[in-house]
């Protein structure tokens, strides 16, 4: 293979003295799972693992069955929490008898942020929380972590959005995480689970 020595120079100069246009950085966006009837196509599909439905999840599809029943194209299979993707023609049938909706809306709203393990204590959202609702105390061991007093938090979510670790939810998205969790930090953002959702709009 024969490389032209000029055109090689050109392209590199070129490249040093051009000014490149950079698009201004955007917040990472969470997938939003209003509708999420855990039937887990996503999880299979994922190639990092970032996606985890609730482990009781099996238990009560495999004793349910009735998405099985109102599938009008046999799309469902026999053990009542497979779909066949070939066959699904997300017509959404069975979102609306899906009991797994129902035992979402069942889950206590908290009535604060919920601080999940993600948290490193770093004290960052103390510094943010414009009601001086998030302090630190200590936890039946000694060790010191941070917590929220619920008579002065107003749910603003500014520590949500300010939290490095992205280690806090709103109340509404940690009843979802009860039912399906996204690890944000592992997902490739390859789009194979919107693709396969059956409950993509």
């Amino acid at each position: 293979m024969v490389i032209n020595k000029g055109n090689l120079l050109k392209k590199i100069f070129k490249n040093v003295f051009k000014k490149n246009e950079f698009q201004e950085l955007k917040k990472t966006e969470h997938p939003i799972l209003d509708n999420c009837i855990a039937c887990s196509l996503c999880v299979k599909v994922c190639p990092t693992n970032a996606i985890k439905i609730f482990k009781f999840r099996n238990i009560i599809c495999s004793h349910c069955g009735a998405c099985m029943n109102v599938c009008p194209n046999n799309a469902i299979l026999l053990d009542r929490f497979t779909i066949d993707k070939d066959k699904c023609t997300k017509c959404g049938y069975c979102a609306l008898v899906c009991s797994i909706p129902i035992i979402k809306n069942e889950i206590p709203m908290p009535n604060t942020p919920v601080i999940t393990n993600e948290c490193n204590n770093c004290g960052l959202c103390i510094t943010k929380c414009p009601n001086k609702a998030i302090y630190f105390e200590n936890d039946e061991k000694g060790n010191c972590k941070i917590s929220i007093n619920p008579e002065k938090c107003e749910n603003c979510s500014i520590c949500i959005d300010f939290c490095p670790m992205h280690a806090m939810l709103s109340p509404a998205d940690y009843v979802k995480s009860c039912i399906i969790k996204v690890d944000i930090d592992s997902c490739i953002f390859c789009k194979e689970c919107e693709e396969i959702c059956p409950m993509k709009k």
